[in-house]
């Protein structure tokens, strides 16, 4: 009821608001072609043989608080992205159960930012440098993808900051945003853009102060990006840099019986200890394409520097990062009078130099200190990766209504480990790792009708563990583990895409079902002072089914949802300890929740919207053994604002959000097999946020 009476108040602000009604704006927005580029290639999303998902810059941005990408990649099927409202560990993001694993970071998710590769050589990804508020498009590869983008490509991400055609018309102009919430919650950014002819550019700050709702979960994070694009050499050369600095604390997962005491709380040992990661990070990226005739050149660069401080339980970990790496690609159409193809190929490599030092913690005087304090050192090595690929990919229109794709790519992953504490007891620990594998992938596409398009594909992952991974051996030695490897998966999936426009109505539809298996699969656990090892399992079997739709009725109103079945099991692990051996054939793999929905409904009156928002998911396993679960949930949230208000020669666009509407207590993330029971990491109650956005 409380719902219907906020929807039914809003929507009377907006009918009193006059102006032009967008719905045929927003009708001819779904009907025109979706172009997609995450294939690595540009083309119509109908005629490509994957599940591909896409947000835009409205669906990402409004009313939003920007605090992390659960927000950027909402009802889109398949992708669980649990935030935990921690900046030290950033959000778990898992497509069709690939990523579920990840105790801090993103894993096995290759991840794009303005076309320059977030995921690192040794396949780890942070995302500490993407500034959500600022994101104007998502697209999402559903699936195994590693033919189209190398190691840890379970699912690709690929998102993109404002440029200046998304934040102004004219010559030169900008925004100013300012926000405050509950919770400490204070962001405030300005843009500014230049759009001409053959060139434009971007840049701009943020600052973002959040102190959590739970004990010892401040965060500060401190954004500058720059975004240039003009024509060079005969082609279109592109320059992206960004630089963060910033600060976050881990209160740690509670068990039931901590939840019981209090759910805002942290976990006494990450307060001893000062747990948490503070850092520093600056990236920049070139690309160049050029059409000469049929055939396309493009090339890309990037580099990064990082610098990480992480205090954990009794050990600090500290991290100077190096990397970088290019691409080469060639692409040339071949046509006929009956049909049309393109070929692509090319090289690409990815280099990562991490200087590791790990140091106990030194507890004395900790009272009095809000950081961590270095100890004695315990590990010192320096850890080299390099990715190399050869890659090949083939388009064709075999009719004017099937459509053909396949690819193939060889990636070899390097590791190399120089121990630089040796000692008289603690012997050169130096050692090498290598792991390559082949990827094909071939898809088909049919026209079934005008408006729906089917599409199946045969597809392949490839993941080594992280340089982390592989670095954190339970015997507290060096170098790297030896008895850890690669998961390896296949995929098999079938869908179909369309578009609605009948009796007024106007809307999109997608469904897809999949089958995988998983060999290999890399599985974390916990020691007694909750430090997370890794280990492989045999084999997992994935299957799914996915469905998302959106409609436009008449009257400005609107209705967007996704549903997500998964349905991943272990069916070949077992663990032997010295109790014995435990089989888990058949249970469920942990941190994946079976099913999932979540949906928006739109009333657009004018410049006025208001959006009511629900999530619901299922209950979620958080150990091997299926002996405990986080509950499912049911949340509700509301958000309205006016779409721009005019102030003189500025142009301001108010919001206000509440979410979890009925002040739900759930469990927004879980850790793995955590150490004494202590999976869950509760989610905030009732919160409120506040905001403008000036355009001028």
């Amino acid at each position: 009821m409380r719902i219907r009476l906020i929807a039914l108040g809003l929507v009377a602000v907006g009918r009193s608001l006059d102006a032009q009604d967008t719905t045929a704006r927003r009708d001819t927005a779904l009907l025109a072609p979706t172009i997609v580029t995450v294939t690595r290639t540009s083309q119509p999303l109908a005629r490509a043989p994957f599940a591909i998902a896409v947000n835009g810059r409205d669906a990402i941005q409004g009313g939003r608080p920007g605090l992390g990408l659960d927000e950027a990649l909402a009802a889109i099927p398949g992708v669980q992205v649990d935030n935990r409202f921690n900046y030290a560990l950033g959000e778990r993001i898992s497509v069709r159960g690939a990523g579920a694993r990840a105790q801090f970071g993103v894993r096995g998710v290759r991840v794009l930012l303005d076309g320059i590769p977030m995921t690192l050589a040794d396949g780890q990804t942070s995302l500490n440098n993407v500034d959500v508020a600022q994101l104007a498009r998502a697209e999402v590869i559903r699936g195994p993808a590693s033919m189209l983008h190398g190691n840890a490509a379970g699912g690709v991400i690929q998102l993109d900051s404002d440029r200046a055609a998304d934040v102004t018309a004219h010559p030169l102009g900008g925004e100013a945003r300012f926000m405050t919430g509950s919770h400490g919650l204070e962001r405030a950014s300005a843009t500014i853009a230049g759009n001409r002819p053959a060139t434009d550019f971007t840049a701009g700050v943020s600052r973002l102060r959040f102190g959590g709702f739970r004990q010892w979960a401040y965060a500060r994070n401190d954004h500058a990006n720059v975004r240039f694009t003009r024509g060079v050499g005969g082609g279109t050369a592109s320059l992206v840099a960004n630089v963060v600095d910033y600060d976050g604390r881990n209160p740690g997962a509670l068990s039931r019986a901590l939840l019981t005491v209090s759910r805002d709380t942290a976990f006494q040992n990450n307060l001893f200890f000062r747990t948490g990661e503070t850092g520093t990070q600056a990236q920049v990226g070139a690309t160049w394409q050029r059409e000469l005739g049929a055939t396309s050149v493009s090339f890309a660069t990037h580099g990064l520097q990082r610098t990480i401080e992480n205090p954990i339980p009794n050990t600090i970990v500290a991290i100077d990062r190096v990397a970088g790496g290019a691409r080469l690609g060639l692409e040339r159409a071949v046509a006929s009078v009956e049909r049309s193809a393109r070929i692509a190929a090319g090289a690409e490599v990815q280099l990562q130099h991490d200087d590791r030092r790990n140091f106990a913690s030194d507890t004395s005087g900790w009272m009095t200190r809000v950081q961590a304090k270095r100890g004695t050192v315990t590990l010192d090595q320096r850890e080299r990766v390099r990715n190399t690929g050869l890659f090949a990919q083939a388009t064709a229109e075999a009719s004017a209504r099937l459509g053909l794709q396949g690819g193939v790519r060889w990636d070899h992953v390097a590791f190399r480990a120089d121990d630089h504490l040796i000692t008289g007891t603690n012997p050169d620990d130096s050692g090498d790792r290598a792991m390559s594998t082949v990827s094909p992938s071939v898809g088909v596409t049919w026209q079934a009708a005008p408006r729906a398009h089917l599409y199946a594909n045969v597809s392949t992952a490839f993941e080594t563990p992280t340089t982390s991974e592989l670095a954190n051996r339970e015997s507290g030695e060096g170098g790297f583990n030896p008895d850890l490897g690669p998961q390896r998966s296949l995929s098999t999936e079938a869908g179909a895409r369309g578009t609605l426009l009948a009796a007024g109505l106007v809307g999109t539809w997608d469904v897809s079902l999949y089958a995988a298996r998983v060999r290999d699969a890399l599985i974390p656990y916990q020691n007694s002072v909750g430090r997370t090892y890794y280990r492989n399992a045999a084999g997992t079997s994935n299957r799914g089914i996915e469905a998302a739709g959106s409609l436009l009725l008449p009257g400005g109103v609107g209705m967007r949802g996704a549903y997500t079945h998964t349905e991943a099991r272990f069916d070949d692990y077992s663990v032997t300890t010295g109790t014995g051996t435990t089989v888990f054939d058949g249970l469920r793999v942990p941190g994946v929740a079976a099913n999932r929905f979540e949906g928006t409904l739109s009333v657009h009156r004018g410049a006025a919207f208001v959006d009511l928002d629900t999530r619901v998911y299922s209950s979620v396993p958080v150990n091997d053994a299926n002996s405990d679960r986080a509950p499912g949930y049911t949340l509700w949230g509301a958000r309205l604002g006016a779409r721009a208000l005019r102030l003189g020669g500025m142009r301001a666009t108010p919001t206000l959000a509440v979410q979890n509407l009925y002040d739900r207590e759930y469990i927004t993330a879980v850790t793995v097999n955590a150490f004494g029971a202590r999976f869950f990491e509760p989610g905030p109650g009732r919160t409120f946020n506040a905001g403008v956005t000036i355009a001028y």
